[in-house]
C-alpha cells in the first residue's frame, strides 16, 4: 500500500480513535496520559503507515502500535501502574440509584479482580473481552501465537473466577460475624 491520502487518514482517526483512547486508558488510568499515547500512536501510524498492505487490517495495526507505545510508557516510566478497564454501557434509560450503587459495586469488584491478576492476562482480557478481537488478531496485537493468547486467556478466566468466588465467599463468612 503506498502512503495514504489525508483524509483517509483523518477516517483512521475518526474511526478507531475513541476505542484505542479506551483500550490506552484501561492501561494508565490516566487520561491526559492516555491522550498522549493516543497522539503518539496516530504519529507512528502515519510513519508505518506503508507497510499496511491489506486496508482491512488497519484496526489491528493501530491496537498494535498503541499496545506498543502503552508499554514504552510504562518501561520509561520504570513501573506499571494498576489496570483498569473502563467499561462503561450506554443506556438510553436512567437507572435509580439502588442500581448504580451495585454496578458500581460490581464494577469494583470486577476491576479488584482484574488487578490482582498478571499483564500478560489483563492485556487478553482488555483486547478479547472489552475490544473485541479475535484470537488471531489478539495475537497480531501482542505479537504473542494463538496458542499463547488461548492459554493466557483460560487461565485468566480460571483466576478471575477464583478471585471473585473468594471475595463472595468471604463476604458471607464476614455477614454471619456482623
Amino acid at each position: 500500500m503506498k502512503c495514504i491520502d489525508e483524509d483517509e487518514f483523518l477516517w483512521w482517526y475518526e474511526e478507531y480513535s475513541v476505542s484505542l483512547l479506551k483500550y490506552i486508558f484501561s492501561m494508565v488510568q490516566n487520561s491526559q496520559t492516555a491522550e498522549d499515547i493516543l497522539q503518539e500512536t496516530f504519529l507512528k501510524a502515519y510513519q508505518y503507515q506503508i507497510h499496511i498492505n491489506d486496508k482491512n487490517k488497519v484496526r489491528n495495526f493501530l491496537f498494535r502500535i498503541a499496545h506498543n507505545c502503552t508499554m514504552d510508557f510504562f518501561r520509561k516510566e520504570s513501573k506499571i501502574r494498576r489496570l483498569l478497564n473502563g467499561l462503561s454501557q450506554e443506556s438510553k434509560v436512567y437507572p435509580s440509584a439502588e442500581k448504580i450503587v451495585e454496578v458500581k459495586e460490581e464494577s469494583k469488584r470486577l476491576l479488584d479482580a482484574l488487578n490482582s491478576l498478571k499483564v500478560q492476562q489483563k492485556q487478553v482480557i482488555l483486547l478479547r473481552k472489552v475490544q473485541g478481537f479475535s484470537i488471531r488478531e489478539t495475537a497480531e496485537i501482542l505479537n504473542w501465537t494463538e496458542s499463547k493468547v488461548k492459554t493466557t486467556l483460560h487461565r485468566a478466566n480460571k483466576n478471575l473466577e477464583k478471585l471473585l468466588l473468594k471475595e463472595e465467599d468471604y463476604e458471607e463468612i464476614t455477614s454471619f460475624t456482623r
